[in-house]
């Protein structure tokens, strides 16, 4: 199980923010703070983005990569999760980050968003889409979240496996 990285603070709150034409968005100072200098930016498993501090992305690499490379659960999961991110994001004087073109319109990012700390990341929506989301959280974007679900827990369950097959 991974642990916390020590002195990690969690990013927490909603917060009202917006995205300009430049794809800028402001951030509070704490959810600055915590996410640290350089940060990843992904598109989120349910939707919008996900906003991770480069301690807790090591983790994710970590668990990721120490499954076999010719796993096909991990060439999908990292293909789905690590082929739509964006690392050494920063912020300006300002306090804002600039979320790439790519991902900001597929997370479909316009006009008025809420940035929500979610412990260990902070998930940008744009309100439209949250409020879709809440409606029904089960039925939004199910085909990507499902896929990442399931090639992460194939993952995982052939980590296991070979673990049990050494071990016999």
């Amino acid at each position: 199980m991974p642990h916390l990285p020590e002195g990690f603070q969690p990013l927490i709150g909603t917060d009202e923010t917006s995205i300009d034409d430049k794809g800028r968005v402001l951030i509070t100072k704490a959810k600055r703070d915590r996410l640290g200098e350089n940060f990843v930016v992904m598109l989120g498993k349910s939707g919008g983005i996900s906003c991770y501090p480069s301690n807790i992305v090591d983790q994710l690499l970590q668990e990721v990569f120490s499954v076999d490379t010719m796993n096909p659960a991990r060439e999908e999961y990292t293909r789905l999760v690590l082929g739509n991110a964006f690392d050494e994001i920063t912020f300006d004087a300002q306090g804002r980050m600039v979320v790439p073109k790519r991902i900001r319109e597929e997370a479909r990012l316009t006009g008025e968003l809420y940035a929500i700390g979610c412990g260990d990341r902070v998930e940008i929506w744009d309100r439209d889409e949250w409020v879709k989301f809440n409606f029904a959280p089960e039925k939004y974007n199910t085909e990507r979240r499902e896929a990442i679900e399931n090639s992460y827990s194939q993952m995982l369950f052939s980590r296991q496996a070979t673990r049990l097959e050494v071990s016999a």
